[in-house]
């Protein structure tokens, strides 16, 4: 198949290149080997994954000085984890896994480090891909029973009616229904997922007693929860709510309706991916819990006195210069707590001077004065909960609460899909995975043999800074300990969820996987079957999104803006108005579900870009909710994907050769448009700009469908990718043209070379290397970080991929 003969395999939409879940803390240093009793479809997949992919994602085995995986996928051999991620493998369909689809011809090129077919996988190797991908289907569980929405209310009214009359109106409810109707979620996802959930539920409770998983039905699809048993009032659950997205009613369903009223609440029951993905973020995982704005507020909250253990010698010290997790060094420090333990940090935006406790090992100011302290620029702190969980903190170096912590001082760099932002909660959940992390000190030896200090601060030295034995033997008490609670609660410590700790694993669940028609139809409580039988009256200002979603899926910021209008239109459920509100740019074919609606967002939030917000001194979650937009923090804010999400997708999802085709491109922002056709080979040339059309700027919010005149027809059988680049970059923008003539997919065409094709990727986009950092941005918190192209930081990619058939499909 030639460049020009378009275009590839299923509906696949992806904002960036291939990128993955973080490699397991306690992942072999050595690479992944085969498992012991490997099939011989996992032999052979391995082998084709090991010859071509492991130099740059396996852990262990990198080559060509790489020290870290490529775009954080590092667990490419890991056969078993690969079947359980819906990220890389759906399994039964190579169409749909994306592995396949990158490897098979997608862009960038894979491997990447070659051009021409005789490095890139043959035609049998991609076929020893397919049959494992496919064998996995075969040998997959029999698929569980779906429940809709009716059925759910009926259970939890059913199981309330059960309960004392004097409780009914303290019990809510947890559904895992959207996960258990999902065929891509594997039967130990699920029951990961799970795990999240009660997880997450004991990590907001200060009642002592661990919350253990009460199930109504015996596949924990709904779970039960008596407030008092988390130490949660109706205040409490009101916090999650005023933000729900998906709260409904209903004239016709029997069971919602009394459910509502035994309960006291419009909201009975809350999705678990919902809640485990948006109460993990702060500042609502600050207010769930409870928490002071100020770290001296905490202090008196949790009946400690800091400076007080400081300067009586009742505290652990140990210091290090690459912790993970800050980018410069680190001191950390554990005091004694009635309910287990408080470990906090020092962190520094520098390593000189007062910056530097190898320096100046003594400290705060606030403790020792300003001769001796060193001079931090924040901190965290990880501390016990009653229930032996744990809580976390960030904040200023003078004690002010922080949702999110500055990049310049600490990163998150367990989730490569994120912005590298630590946003507390769910950032600190994933990296203490196992409780507490162990560092060695290197403080110790250092500042006992710096003569310069003071005899008497050497002695405070010696007694705060016991040395890595003693510091590693709390470490380890600790972990154990968080190990045991988790255990009590009926979780295993070993869990994972998509080779995820658990609650990150549900949250990456809920904000990154691109919402396709299988699961839009379950999310409104509907079967595939049931949705398109009703497609045809759903409205014209409907059709475009219901017809993008059965051939490319989109992301969860946007399927939550169009909900509430089609679950209006579509079922026997009406939405009810929460303060849950649209904080990002809309693409066209959600503007048209949601425009001259109650749910149309004002055109101030989404048509202009929010001003970067600097690091001040947070507010409340209740005040947030009656501030601008940008004052929050979203948990799509912590996403790439999502952050930077551009739509292309076709009229349908396979043609038959000779078959004519438009292509949809739905950029967020005003942007210049590329349109990049690649082959099977590989070989690729550029769709536009093209001779003869002219080379506009795509305004954000609208739809620009190619060709815009004459015809794009398919001429071959095979498999074809269309990758969209969309620069939106003020000199791109001004840019008047571009002359793509030499690589364009007109008739007379050649093959582009692989310089021609990366001058076509990086210069015609308008690469501006003057700009410092070209490939970082800025989040609305304020935070900066690596942009999706690795070029500009104003580049957004997507690709979608369909096949085309020598006969009617």
């Amino acid at each position: 198949m030639t460049p020009s003969d378009l275009i590839k395999v299923s509906a696949l939409a992806l904002a960036a290149t291939l990128a993955g879940p973080a490699m397991a803390q306690d992942e072999a240093a050595g690479g992944m080997p085969l498992p012991a009793d490997a099939t011989a479809e996992e032999s052979a997949a391995y082998a084709v994954l090991d010859k071509y992919c492991a130099e740059c994602h396996q852990e262990g085995r990198l080559e060509d000085g790489l020290t870290t995986p490529k775009s954080g996928f590092g667990h490419v051999l890991d056969m078993r984890r690969l079947a359980n991620d819906p990220k890389f493998v759906v399994a039964g369909d190579s169409a749909k896994s994306k592995l396949y689809n990158v490897i098979a011809g997608g862009a960038p090129a894979m491997p990447d480090n070659c051009w021409d077919p005789s490095c890139t996988p043959s035609a049998e190797e991609l076929a020893a891909l397919d049959t494992w991908i496919v064998k996995l289907g075969e040998t997959a569980p029999e698929p569980r029973e779906f429940i809709p929405l009716s059925d759910l209310f009926a259970m939890a009214h059913a199981d309330l009616q059960q309960q004392p009359t004097n409780r009914r109106d303290r019990i809510r409810y947890f559904s895992m229904r959207e996960l258990w109707n999902d065929s891509e979620v594997t039967d130990a996802n699920y029951e990961a997922y799970l795990a999240a959930t009660v997880k997450l539920m004991n990590a907001l409770s200060f009642n002592p007693n661990v919350y253990k998983y009460e199930k109504v039905d015996e596949h924990g699809v709904l779970l039960r929860v008596f407030l008092p048993d988390l130490d949660w009032s109706h205040d409490r659950w009101s916090l999650l709510e005023a933000e729900y997205p998906y709260a409904m009613e209903s004239d016709t369903d029997p069971y919602l309706g009394p459910l509502q009223h035994l309960s006291g609440t419009v909201v009975p029951v809350i999705r678990a991916d919902w809640f485990t993905a948006t109460a993990s973020v702060s500042p609502l995982y600050y207010d769930m819990l409870g928490l002071a704005d100020t770290v001296q507020g905490l202090e008196r909250q949790l009946g400690l006195d800091m400076n007080r253990n400081i300067l009586n010698e009742q505290v652990v010290r140990a210091g290090f210069r690459d912790s993970g997790v800050s980018t410069h060094n680190r001191l950390i420090e554990r005091h004694a707590l009635g309910t287990g333990f408080f470990w906090t940090s020092y962190d520094f935006a520098g390593s000189k001077g007062r910056q530097s406790f190898f320096e100046y090992p003594l400290g705060p100011t606030s403790a020792y004065g300003d001769e001796l302290a060193f001079h931090h620029d924040g901190g965290e702190s990880i501390f016990t909960l009653p229930n032996g969980f744990h809580a976390y903190y960030l904040n200023t170096a003078d004690g002010a609460r922080l949702n999110v912590g500055p990049t310049a001082i600490v990163r998150d760099t367990d989730y490569p899909d994120g912005t590298g932002e630590v946003v507390n909660g769910i950032s600190c959940i994933s990296c203490h995975i196992k409780g507490m992390r162990f560092n060695d000190d290197s403080v110790r030896e250092v500042a006992m043999n710096n003569l310069s200090l003071p005899p008497s601060a050497r002695q405070t030295i010696d007694a705060i800074y016991p040395g890595k034995d003693v510091v590693n033997g709390f470490f380890e008490k600790d972990m154990n300990a968080f190990f045991e609670t988790l255990t009590l609660a009926g979780i295993d410590p070993d869990t994972k969820a998509a080779g995820l700790e658990p609650v990150r694993g549900l949250f990456v669940y809920h904000v990154d996987y691109f919402i396709d028609f299988e699961q839009a139809a379950n999310e409104l409580g509907l079967t595939e079957e049931d949705l398109r039988g009703r497609m045809a009256f759903a409205g014209h200002e409907n059709a475009s999104l219901l017809t993008r979603l059965d051939i490319s899926p989109i992301a969860r910021d946007e399927w939550n803006a169009a909900y509430p209008v089609l679950l209006e239109k579509l079922t026997d459920y009406r939405p009810l108005k929460t303060d849950y509100r649209v904080t990002t740019a809309l693409p066209h074919s959600v503007k048209q579900v949601v425009k001259g609606t109650a749910h149309e967002p004002p055109a101030d939030v989404y048509d202009t870009p929010a001003p970067a917000k600097t690091h001040a001194a947070p507010t409340t979650h209740a005040d947030l909710a009656r501030t601008p937009a940008e004052n929050d923090y979203v948990p799509t804010q912590h996403s790439v994907p999502a952050q930077s999400h551009l739509t292309v997708y076709t009229d349908k999802p396979a043609y038959k050769v000779g078959e004519g085709m438009q292509i949809f491109v739905e950029p967020r922002h005003d942007c210049r448009l590329t349109l990049i056709s690649i082959d099977d080979d590989h070989d690729s040339c550029v769709l536009y700009p093209f001779p003869g059309l002219d080379d506009v700027v795509i305004r954000g919010g609208t739809q620009y469908v190619f060709p815009p005149q004459g015809s794009l027809r398919t001429s071959e059988p095979g498999l074809e990718t269309i990758l969209a680049i969309c620069n939106g970059g003020q000199k791109a923008i001004d840019t008047v043209t571009r002359d793509t003539t030499q690589v364009s997919c007109a008739a007379d065409h050649k093959p582009i070379s692989k310089d021609h094709y990366e001058t076509v990727v990086n210069e015609t986009l308008v690469l501006d290397l003057n700009g410092g950092a070209p490939d970082r941005k800025t989040t609305l918190s304020g935070a900066d970080y690596r942009a999706v192209s690795d070029h500009n930081p104003d580049v957004t990619k997507a690709q979608i991929s369909v096949v085309v058939h020598n006969e009617q499909y």
